[in-house]
């Protein structure tokens, strides 16, 4: 778990010492079981047990031109099992020199992909539950040779509790939104682009016959309340929609869930209503639960 940054940005070249300098994260045990992979999103446990982001991530960049000083470094949750201390801590060594670092905590089984600190996405346009820490420091002999970071949650939560068992025949749910994106802008906190996003989660053989649990994510473009639309449909084998619902209106926020419960699969098409009430709370659990109200 030791970082050695070899490719040095301009002003701080490889011939110069380096210097050790560690980054460790203090609250990487945030997220509920049930968040660490998308095949796991039907699984229901208490919302509120701590478990540990699956992927910590360090990349750092030159301050001035954006370029990457070292290539980034990934713990996961198998180096957390062998040594729990060691985990949230990362080590490099660096020449002083003015530095951007960004720090992501993120579960699933998707790679991330680092374009810059401003374009950060996933594979298969993937958004996992994410936790982000960006900032600009220069490194002296005046700098603190031990950093502690606080993560602050990326992403806005939408999930589907159904009070009725999942069909036999059901194979994915399809979520599409008209608000959010897949792209993370880490020096912002937001994402470039707020176009809408389509995924789907695969519905395991063993959560079929009784109630799922099912959630996705979006990044959106500001911390304010962001209202959209969004369309839920439950699809069979050869991807036939056998269950739809319409949601317009649909409050997100950053740091926030926005929760339907009822009964999904009585009828093949249904428009929802919602009520609402926000307020932020950043980095710990979801801040709070937007609910929208079944009929």
């Amino acid at each position: 778990m030791f970082l050695s940054c070899q490719s040095a940005p301009e002003e701080a070249s490889a011939s110069q010492e380096q210097h050790s300098i560690s980054f460790t994260v203090k609250n990487y045990r945030q997220v509920s079981f049930d968040d660490l992979s998308g095949s796991a999103d039907t699984r229901a446990v208490a919302s509120n047990h701590p478990s540990t982001l699956a992927h910590l991530l360090i990349a750092v960049f030159n301050a001035e031109t954006g370029e990457q000083a070292c290539s980034p470094i990934q713990h996961d949750q198998k180096n957390y099992e062998e040594n729990n201390e060691a985990y949230p801590k990362f080590t490099l060594t660096l020449p002083y020199g003015h530095y951007r670092v960004l720090v992501l905590g993120y579960n699933g089984s998707q790679g991330c992909r680092i374009t810059s600190a401003s374009h950060i996405s996933w594979e298969n346009d993937y958004v996992p539950n994410s936790f982000y820490y960006c900032e600009d420091f220069t490194f002296d002999q005046n700098t603190s040779p031990d950093r502690k970071i606080t993560l602050k949650h990326a992403v806005a939560a939408f999930r589907v509790e159904t009070e009725d068992a999942l069909p036999a025949e059901l194979k994915k749910m399809r979520f599409s939104s008209t608000i959010g994106g897949t792209v993370l802008d880490a020096t912002t906190g937001f994402t470039p682009q707020s176009t809408g996003r389509t995924s789907e989660i695969a519905v395991p053989a063993d959560s079929l016959g009784k109630p799922g649990i099912l959630t996705v994510y979006l990044f959106l473009p500001n911390e304010e309340e962001n209202v959209g639309s969004y369309t839920v449909q439950a699809l069979g084998k050869n991807n036939d929609v056998l269950y739809e619902k319409r949601f317009s209106e649909v409050p997100m926020r950053i740091n926030y869930m926005t929760l339907w419960q009822g009964k999904f699969f009585e009828n093949t098409i249904d428009n929802e209503e919602h009520t609402s009430g926000v307020s932020l709370y950043w980095d710990t659990q979801w801040a709070d639960t937007i609910r929208l109200s079944a009929p």
